[in-house]
């Protein structure tokens, strides 16, 4: 097999298996969220850790960076809690979507960041996105579960965002998979006092450790590791445009799963987020490796 096909195959499986992860809010339901993401973090460390040491990939950091990287860790923990919390309340096409306006955000607010110039284009695309958000959603209460599903799905895009612009201004120099190790090593830390001495004490029983197993392994650190080894021999364009096949699938495996439907109004306000994303992609040319979805 060539290896621009080997890494074809890596990139669709990874963005594949994080369609799937959407269905874990819903098929561990009767988990509290900041139980699931706390496990899901620590599992998916010790499993990066060992990644890492069978690679002899760089796993500390600088002294001055591990300020960062707690940071970085809580900015991924208010990410995950919120998209989490969006699949609960709502359906995977809707949550997605709605997490994916932030590339088109992630334009505006840059600039400013890094004293780079604001294009007219990147205002039209904000427009363009609010404008399919306001679409997709069917009223102005939050007492509805998809404007719920929106608002906490755009929240959670900003956390994202800031994750993203936290690490290309200060720590470009790791690879994905030792910013993503100390990321989810610090989310899981955070979270789990809560998950220790919280209030709520749900029943644990085999089938769900199992299916945290499944999400902290096979859903988190496995994709991540094919999404960063498949740019080897792709140009960042071709991983950024095929990651966008992500609310696709997550839309499908959701109807195909949980019988989730979706509106018509979902499909147009998705359609025009979906065009914008796919617009905004294609014209940026590099993306690095570490600002990469972590579903």
């Amino acid at each position: 097999m060539k290896p621009k096909t080997a890494n074809l195959i890596q990139l669709n499986a990874a963005v594949l298996i994080w369609g799937g992860t959407a269905m874990f809010a819903k098929g561990t339901a009767a988990i509290p969220v900041s139980h699931i993401i706390s496990l899901r973090s620590l599992i998916a460390a010790a499993a990066l850790l060992g990644f890492l040491i069978i690679r002899g990939d760089r796993i500390r950091v600088k002294a001055g960076h591990y300020w960062i990287m707690l940071l970085l860790g809580v900015l991924l923990c208010f990410h995950w809690l919120t998209y989490f919390q969006a699949l609960r309340v709502s359906t995977a096409a809707v949550a997605i979507l709605a997490l994916h306006t932030y590339p088109v955000f992630t334009a505006i607010i840059e600039p400013f960041i890094f004293g780079e110039k604001l294009r007219k284009i990147d205002i039209g695309l904000a427009v363009a996105v609010l404008a399919g958000v306001l679409i997709m959603t069917p009223e102005v209460s939050l007492s509805n579960t998809t404007t719920q599903g929106i608002l906490l799905g755009v929240v959670s895009g900003l956390f994202f965002m800031a994750r993203n612009l936290l690490t290309r201004k200060y720590v470009q120099e790791y690879s994905s998979s030792t910013l993503m190790f100390w990321q989810v090593l610090v989310t899981g830390v955070v979270l789990l006092p809560v998950f220790l001495v919280g209030s709520e004490t749900p029943e644990y029983t085999p089938q769900t450790f199992g299916l945290l197993a499944l999400l902290g392994v096979v859903f988190t650190a496995l994709p991540h590791t094919l999404y960063s080894a498949s740019f080897k021999n792709l140009s960042a364009k071709t991983v950024g445009i095929l990651a966008t096949l992500l609310p696709f699938y997550g839309a499908v495996m959701g109807y195909l799963i949980y019988d989730e439907t979706v509106t018509l109004r979902t499909v147009i306000g998705g359609l025009l987020i979906f065009a914008c994303i796919i617009f905004e992609t294609v014209r940026h040319m590099n993306v690095a490796p570490s600002l990469s979805p972590t579903r």
